[in-house]
């Protein structure tokens, strides 16, 4: 491994990590908002539509220090 740093530097060296439950370790979540979109000039049509946000659970590192089961 090489010691570039960043924001996964020193993972292993911290201890038993756990993977997020909440996004998996991807980092992010979606969050579904709906949107009012006018299909064609007679209508309007109601989207739902999928914007990312970071995860609440890890503020985004993807895992959680320590061992911590869901709850």
């Amino acid at each position: 491994m090489s010691d570039e740093g960043g924001d996964n530097a020193g993972i292993e060296a911290n201890g038993p990590n756990a993977l997020c439950f909440t996004c998996g370790g991807l980092k992010k979540i979606s969050e579904p908002r709906l949107y009012m979109i006018q299909a064609t000039e007679d209508m309007q049509a109601g989207m739902t539509m999928a914007e990312w946000r970071t995860c609440p659970q890890c503020a985004g590192k993807g895992y959680l220090r320590g061992i911590e089961p869901p709850a």
